[in-house]
């Protein structure tokens, strides 16, 4: 879709930004190609050039492009740097990032969570809580179910966005400037049973590498509670240390 909605409903830099980086993550410009320039950028869409070099430069803050000289502006990777890195993706076929990858969004609404849930998030019991719970597929197949959960009053106009096409961590960071600090996370080896296993299209009883993470902002307050499952045939775990 090359067409921004000039209503002024949203700005059309942050428009321009989300469809370049939909283009980056779902395959269009992989890592190494150029995205087009700021001249091509202002032809395909319509807009000034201080739209299209904001939307570079928010591109490049965030960790997904580079310019180099003789080149153009190059990418250097799917993933925000401001992103806390869960487990590193790594398929035992073929890299993640070498697939068209997309998501689907099976369900986003408000809930009442676990008592595990509160206690991560620091929250008194039914405390209102948003459930993002999506499927990441590569050339189709279910590759990792994920389940976020936010306190509703803390990003309550996360229920009036897509996240099959947006990028939940982006939003978070333009939205309402959520830095993160640091996350900590529990690894655990379980079958797949009920909806996890229909989601991922898998038999019960398939392994499956199950994290639990919750994230924390700049200020030490823990902000965001993670499921995620992995088809446990599919990746491998890799972690760097710092020492």
């Amino acid at each position: 879709m090359t067409s921004l909605d000039f209503s002024g409903r949203e700005q059309l830099y942050y428009q321009l930004y989300d469809r370049l980086f939909q283009k980056i993550i779902n395959g269009t410009y992989t890592i190494g190609e150029c995205i087009p320039s700021e001249s091509e950028l202002m032809k395909t869409y319509q807009v000034s050039r201080a739209t299209a070099r904001r939307s570079m430069e928010m591109l490049a803050n965030d960790g997904f492009v580079k310019k180099q000289r003789g080149l153009g502006t190059v990418v250097i990777s799917t993933h925000p740097k401001h992103s806390p890195q869960r487990v590193a993706k790594y398929s035992r076929r073929k890299r993640f990032e070498d697939v068209i990858t997309n998501k689907k969004v099976n369900n986003l609404s408000v809930m009442k969570a676990s008592e595990e849930i509160y206690e991560a998030l620091n929250l008194k019991v039914d405390t209102e809580i948003i459930c993002l719970n999506r499927v990441r597929y590569g050339d189709k197949k279910p590759y990792y179910l994920e389940i976020n959960y936010f306190e509703k009053a803390y990003v309550p106009e996360m229920l009036n966005r897509n996240f099959s096409e947006e990028s939940l961590r982006v939003f978070l960071d333009k939205t309402y400037n959520i830095q993160w600090s640091y996350a900590s996370q529990k690894i655990y080896s379980i079958i797949a049973a009920g909806t996890i296993a229909d989601l991922l299209k898998v038999e019960e009883g398939t392994p499956l590498l199950h994290i639990k993470r919750i994230s924390y902002d700049v200020m030490d307050n823990p902000r965001e509670y993670v499921d995620s499952y992995y088809l446990a045939d599919e990746y491998h775990l890799e972690i760097e240390l710092t020492i």
